[in-house]
Order: C-alpha cells, then sequence, then structure tokens
C-alpha cells in the first residue's frame, strides 16, 4: 500500500512540475481599441455653407493591419500583437475625420464617400497620410497632407501638408502604453480636422455649387 501511495504521489508533482505536460501559465489576452472623435463645437456657428464630401483616407500598407503598429525608426517597426484596433485604421481615420468635421461645422452637412453623383457638394475633402503612428522615441505623429477639391475632377482648391505630434509619452521596457498612444492618435486628428474646417471656411462663396 505505501508504495501505490508514493508511486501516485510521484505521478502528480510530475504534473505539476515546470517539465510536466500541464503548463499554469496563462497567455496575455488582447486589448481592443478605438479611434474618438474629440473636436470642440466653435463657440457660434457662422451661416449655412452646404455639404461637404469626405473621400476615403490614405494610410501606409503596413497600418492596414489589426495590430497596433509603432514605428522604431531605421525602417522598422514593431507590431504589438495584444493591443489591435476593433476597426481597421483607414476606415476609422475616416470616420473619425468625418465625426469631427461634423461638430467643428454645424453649419454643414458633412458626408462620407461614397454619395450621390448629383449631390452639391461644396468641397470634397481629401487625406493622405504617409505617418499615423506611435514611434520609438515615445512621441505621436501625424504626417502627410490635405487638400479640398471641387466636386469635378479638377485641381484643388486647398492643398495643405501637415506634420503634427504628441508626446513624448512614458516609454517602458515594452514600449509606449498602448491606451494613451491611442488616445493621442485622436487627438492628432481632431487637429487635423480643424484645419481643415478652417480652410473649409475660408473658401470663396463662388466655389459652392448653384
Amino acid at each position: 500500500m505505501r508504495t501505490r501511495i508514493v508511486a501516485t504521489l510521484g505521478i502528480a508533482g510530475l504534473a505539476l512540475s515546470p517539465a510536466g505536460c500541464v503548463s499554469l501559465k496563462r497567455t496575455p489576452q488582447a486589448q481592443f481599441f478605438v479611434l474618438r472623435s474629440l473636436a470642440e463645437p466653435p463657440a457660434a456657428a457662422a451661416g449655412a455653407i452646404g455639404q461637404v464630401g469626405v473621400l476615403p483616407v490614405r494610410l501606409p500598407g503596413y497600418l492596414d493591419r489589426t495590430q497596433l503598429v509603432t514605428e522604431m525608426g531605421n525602417d522598422r517597426v514593431a507590431i504589438d500583437e495584444y493591443a489591435r484596433w476593433a476597426e481597421l485604421l483607414p476606415p476609422a481615420v475616416s470616420r473619425i475625420v468625418a465625426e469631427n468635421l461634423a461638430i467643428l461645422l454645424p453649419e454643414t452637412r458633412v458626408l462620407r464617400y461614397p454619395w450621390r453623383a448629383d449631390e452639391p457638394l461644396r468641397c470634397r475633402v481629401a487625406v493622405d497620410l504617409r505617418v499615423l503612428a506611435p514611434q520609438g522615441d515615445g512621441t505621436v505623429r501625424l504626417e502627410g497632407h490635405w487638400a479640398l477639391l471641387p466636386r469635378a475632377d479638377e485641381g484643388p482648391l486647398v492643398l495643405r501638408p501637415v506634420a503634427l505630434r504628441r508626446g513624448p509619452l512614458p516609454v517602458g521596457k515594452e514600449g509606449m502604453a498602448p491606451g494613451p498612444a491611442v488616445e493621442a492618435m485622436s487627438q492628432l486628428l481632431a487637429e487635423l480636422s480643424g484645419e481643415i474646417a478652417a480652410g473649409v471656411r475660408a473658401l470663396p462663396a463662388e466655389s459652392v455649387p448653384k
């Protein structure tokens, strides 16, 4: 009887030992993040200025993924498998720009592409970003350009470069925390939207379709 008990305990010990087949270590769970519209409404709305259409925002292909990407410099990026987007970044950025413009231009109807071909748009908003990501130095950057295009396929009414940043944010052994990085990206998009809204307000009256 004693021999049987010892043998049983020995087998149980193997199952709980580091070399056993059963691991008690838990795999980290993924966190999911979304961008937010953070634009502040203007103190007073101007007169009605018609409709504005927001085209799909263009981003580098390496950002079109479910994981949060950090640019580390020297042509390297870090991909966080446990910090993920609940919505892919290109449509999310288009949505946020449209939502911010609707807040900043309350006198304007803001449409997201696609819209009807006969919509009487004052202008179309085109945003092309080459950078929208946290950086290895703790900053979060947004760089590229934006344009206000007429209703037809003609030259831009307005074309402006943009280079914005937030931070530096704290960086630990595992890099920048994803939550503050995503919040900073939302803040940068609100600032970008503010520049675009100012451009829309400054358009000459003759650019408004009759």
